[in-house]
C-alpha cells in the first residue's frame, strides 16, 4: 500500500512540474520608454514667449525708426556747441549722434524683430504638437531657423551699435579716462554676451532634440548562432 501510494505522488509531481529548464528562464518584456512630451511642449512655451517679446521689440524699433529721422533733423551741431570749451569736439560728438539716429539700424532692428515674431507662430504651434503626430523633424527644423536668424540679427545689430561707439569714443579725447579700453571693454562684453545667448539657446534644442530622439528597440541575441558571428 504504500508502495502504490510514493507511485501516485511521483507521477502527480511529473504531471505538475515544468520542463527542464523552463521554470529558471525570465525573459524580460520591458519596452522602449516615450520620451516625455513636456520637452517639446516647453520649448513651445519658451519660443512663445520670445515671439511675444519679439513683437514687443519691433513695436519699440518700429516707433525709433519713425521718431529719430525727426528729432536728429532739428539738431543744429554748431549752435549746440557755440559756447562749448571745444566747439570742434563738441560737433563731431553729436554729429556721431545724428548719425545713429539717421541709422538704418531702427528698420532692420523692427523688420527682424517682425519676422522672428512670425516665425515663432508655426515654431510653438510645430513643438506643441510635435509629441502627438509624431512631425519631430519639422518641429526641430523650425526652432533651429528661428535660432539662426535670431543670431544673425542679433550679431549684426551689434557690429553696427560697436561700430558706432567705436568712432564715438575716437571723438572724443580724455586724460583721465582710457577711452580706447572702454570702448574694447564694451566690445568684448557685447559680443561675448551675444555669444553666450545664442549658445544657450542652442544647448537648449540640442538638449530637447536629444531627450525626445525616437525609442530604439531592444535586440535579443538569437540562440542559434555563435557570439563569434
Amino acid at each position: 500500500m504504500t508502495l502504490l501510494l510514493g507511485d501516485a505522488l511521483l507521477a502527480s509531481n511529473m504531471v505538475h512540474a515544468p520542463p527542464s529548464g523552463v521554470g529558471n528562464l525570465y525573459v524580460r518584456s520591458d519596452l522602449p520608454e516615450t520620451p516625455s512630451p513636456w520637452w517639446f511642449r516647453g520649448g513651445a512655451i519658451f519660443f512663445a514667449i520670445m515671439g511675444f517679446s519679439s513683437i514687443l521689440g519691433a513695436i519699440a524699433m518700429g516707433f525709433g525708426a519713425l521718431i529719430m529721422p525727426g528729432i536728429v533733423a532739428e539738431i543744429d551741431a554748431e549752435a549746440a556747441c557755440e559756447n562749448d570749451i571745444d566747439p570742434e569736439e563738441c560737433e563731431a560728438v553729436i554729429g556721431e549722434l545724428i548719425s545713429l539716429g539717421e541709422s538704418n539700424i531702427w528698420s532692420l532692428g523692427a523688420a527682424s524683430s517682425a519676422l522672428l515674431f512670425i516665425l515663432s507662430i508655426p515654431t510653438a504651434i510645430l513643438m506643441w504638437n510635435a509629441p502627438e503626430n509624431g512631425d519631430r523633424d519639422t518641429a526641430l527644423k523650425f526652432a533651429g531657423g528661428w535660432i539662426a536668424i535670431h543670431a544673425i540679427s542679433q550679431f549684426y545689430v551689434t557690429h553696427v551699435m560697436m561700430s558706432w561707439s567705436n568712432r564715438f569714443y575716437g571723438g572724443m579725447e580724455s586724460d583721465e579716462v582710457d577711452l580706447g579700453f572702454i570702448s574694447l571693454f564694451n566690445q568684448i562684453a557685447s559680443y561675448g554676451g551675444v555669444l553666450m545667448c545664442e549658445m544657450t539657446l542652442a544647448a537648449g534644442l540640442v538638449l530637447i532634440a536629444y531627450q525626445t530622439r525616437p525609442p530604439t528597440k531592444v535586440e535579443v541575441p538569437s540562440a542559434f548562432h555563435s557570439s563569434k558571428e
